[in-house]
């Protein structure tokens, strides 16, 4: 049976302070939660225990109080136990709202302040049987949602909106050791957002940043996406590996508008925190494996000079994407190149169009730009399974 938040006190008028009430009926062993219509003003951050559901009203809107000073352990909403794990849990319905407008709700100028606020709106750390869906998440001062340590979740009919958009809003931003997981109808609501990656499979990155304080660096895999949708994205796809594994991922109907990449798979070498230096790794770095798209609509919703569309420089196997097609009609920048690929040399390239293939590979003298249309894309050796074993084409 559903137990109504309002039971305990909560007000949702938007002016007093909802985090006790919901709270005490999160400490409550009530296993599922509801929330009505209204406006909630959280100062201290919600947490969900083990074999809980949250369910809120589609009229229900959560937000961070604007007027409380907040520290690394600050979201709207995260699971309890970070350290020893939780289970089952579960969150539907409701909007809720990062209020970046807040005096309080801001990104640190010091960006290994690590015990500033990440900036993050809900966080899962170290959760088994994880679902999310039908809700709308808002405001981010950094990321939209964050996660690391997954096993076994589904995330389904999200949507992204921000007024105003700021820098490094990711939409789902998923770190180190997530796995097992469908997540499908992801949309960016508000045009500009996500402000930057869409979908961001960050299996490496700088822990000493702010915004990555509490999660870790390890493998992604085996996850399928579908229907990812954004008009005017920063970034759509971002896979990040140095030296953890982002494998196994099937990908199926991303339509996106973007200004900087469809696909960003550069290593973090341009960020303010590189991972490595090039000239230690002459083969290249990163293990990006068996990863499938099918059916990828892509443009550059922002005239002016780009990279390419697909940015790869790191190694690859079993890289395939089918059913790609660049949106003539909405593209704003028609002469960037789709492809390139770099820093990894003796990598394979196929490109198809119209059932005729254009072969090469990366050497160590510089990038490989592919500017042609091509309808399939295959990068990086392909292994095939034959009783058991793998053997290479």
């Amino acid at each position: 049976m559903q137990y109504d938040v309002r039971k305990c006190g909560a007000a949702g008028d938007g002016v007093v302070d909802d985090s006790s009430a919901i709270q005490s009926v999160l400490d409550g062993g009530h296993k599922e939660v509801f929330i009505p219509a209204g406006t909630y003003r959280i100062a201290r951050t919600l947490k969900v225990d083990s074999f809980t559901a949250i369910v809120a009203d589609a009229g229900a809107r959560l937000f961070v109080c604007g007027e409380t000073e907040h520290d690394a352990d600050d979201f709207l909403l995260t699971n309890r136990d970070h350290a020893f794990g939780n289970a089952s849990i579960r969150i539907s319905g409701g909007v809720w709202d990062g209020n970046k407008r807040g005096r309080t709700n801001f990104k640190d100028p010091d960006l290994f302040n690590i015990r500033a606020c990440t900036g993050t709106v809900l966080n899962f750390c170290n959760v088994r049987d994880l679902k999310l869906s039908n809700l709308v998440v808002a405001n981010s001062v950094v990321y939209f949602v964050r996660m690391c340590m997954l096993d076994g979740f589904e995330i389904r009919n999200i949507g992204f909106e921000s007024d105003p958009i700021e820098n490094n809003q990711d939409g789902l931003h998923f770190n180190g050791w997530v796995r097992n997981g469908v997540v499908e109808n992801i949309r960016a609501i508000t045009k500009g957002e996500t402000n930057d990656d869409l979908i961001a499979l960050n299996a490496d990155d700088s822990m000493a940043r702010l915004e990555n304080t509490g999660m870790v660096c390890g493998p992604i895999e085996n996850i399928v996406f579908r229907n990812i949708h954004a008009e005017d994205c920063h970034t759509a796809i971002r896979m990040l590996s140095y030296t953890s594994p982002i494998r196994n991922l099937r990908f199926e109907n991303v339509v996106a508008g973007c200004r900087c990449f469809a696909i960003n798979m550069d290593g973090a070498r341009y960020c303010r925190t590189p991972l490595f230096k090039d000239e230690d790794f002459p083969e290249g770095v990163g293990r990006i494996e068996n990863i499938e798209i099918d059916g990828f609509k892509v443009w550059w919703s922002t005239p002016g000079e780009r990279k390419a569309l697909i940015d790869c420089e790191n190694r690859v196997k079993n890289f395939v994407i089918r059913n790609f097609e660049r949106d003539a009609k909405r593209d704003q920048a028609p002469d960037v190149p789709a492809l390139i690929v770099d820093r990894t040399p003796g990598i394979p390239i196929r490109a198809f169009n119209g059932g005729v293939a254009t072969t090469d590979t990366v050497s160590s003298a510089g990038p490989l730009i592919v500017r042609k249309p091509f309808s399939e894309l295959r990068l990086g050796r392909e292994e095939v399974q034959t009783g058991g074993k793998s053997t290479r084409s």
